[in-house]
């Protein structure tokens, strides 16, 4: 598992998990998170032990990850909230 910042467009703040990818991050991300249960999406995700190339989701780093309304997934399931947030720099 490696450590995960997870917003959506137009967010300010990352919300952080430990996941064994992008997608199971963003699949967290979308049923945890107050207010867009149930809901489409582009989250973008960071992975915070590479450097981040573009906030826009452009270089890689974050990546943006489309999040479908669906059912939670076991690598959704499988991901721990680590309970603190980071705002963009």
């Amino acid at each position: 598992m490696r450590e995960f910042g997870v917003r959506r467009y137009g967010d300010t703040l990352y919300h952080h998990c430990m996941a064994d990818s992008a997608a199971d991050a963003a699949n967290w991300f979308a049923h945890f998170q107050t207010g867009i249960e149930g809901k489409d999406f582009q989250a973008l995700v960071k992975d915070v032990a590479r450097p981040v190339s573009d906030e826009a989701g452009i270089g890689g780093n974050p990546e943006v990850v489309v999040v479908r309304h669906g059912p939670l997934t076991p690598g959704g399931q499988a991901a721990i909230d680590l309970r603190r947030t980071s705002s963009l720099r």
